[in-house]
């Protein structure tokens, strides 16, 4: 679970410099664009464009335009994902409402995902939700506890589903670790961020080791791809 809390507190701050530097107009990096799942496993990207306009409205909304309209089109409706440099990937937002059913109304632009060969999530504060006007006006996210405004999005690849992990998702989540879903039940704060987090974090470990789980690239196929 730490290893997770570790890589989004990480992604977090690297978000929060690239809108830094985007606000003082200091050269940005080269961002990369994958195409399919099995080029983000691969880290492989399929174009790039140098020096675009990169606006982190929140550190887990992030923006990527550029000065051409038909470019910025093609962005958003032939990418599935990008990172900037070598940090963290982000998923498009306009992917997943393609692809999945469930919770992805809310999702906006480019958001970072979280995930390995049997799990991914998104980790997501879309502009103007569970933040401060403090946050928005100034872009102050430096010392925001970001256990307090994070949502998560589990990505369910068999029922082709975003679901955001809410009390009633994560029980259902944990049905095939019936101890977890149990002591999950269990807690008097079941409701509480920090519970819902904690418990999400052991289902994902739980799962990336479940041996009968099958793996992401079995299951994307060729609709990992937006035509």
């Amino acid at each position: 679970m730490k290893h997770w809390i570790r890589l989004m507190v990480v992604a977090a701050m690297a978000l929060v410099a690239s809108h830094a530097m985007a606000t003082n107009e200091v050269p940005r990096d080269t961002v990369y664009f994958y195409d399919s799942w099995e080029q983000m496993f691969d880290m492989s990207p399929e174009a790039m464009i140098i020096d675009p306009y990169i606006d982190a409205l929140t550190p887990y909304q992030v923006a990527i335009e550029t000065p051409d309209e038909t470019l910025n089109d093609a962005i958003y409706d032939t990418h599935i994902a990008a990172s900037l440099g070598d940090s963290v990937l982000l998923l498009n937002s306009r992917y997943l409402k393609r692809e999945f059913k469930g919770d992805t109304k809310k999702l906006k632009e480019f958001i970072p995902v979280f995930f390995n060969d049997k799990v991914a999530f998104l980790a997501y504060v879309g502009y103007g939700d569970n933040a401060s006007l403090k946050n928005i006006l100034f872009g102050d996210w430096v010392d925001v506890d970001y256990d307090e405004i994070v949502d998560y999005y589990y990505i369910d690849f068999i029922n082709r589903k975003v679901i955001k992990v809410t009390p009633e998702a994560l029980v259902d989540l944990l049905e095939d670790y019936h101890d977890l879903q149990m002591r999950y039940e269990g807690m008097k704060d079941y409701r509480k961020r920090y519970m819902i987090q904690e418990y999400f974090f052991k289902f994902v470990d739980r799962a990336s080791q479940d041996f009968m789980r099958p793996y992401i690239l079995d299951l994307v196929g060729s609709s990992s791809t937006i035509e």
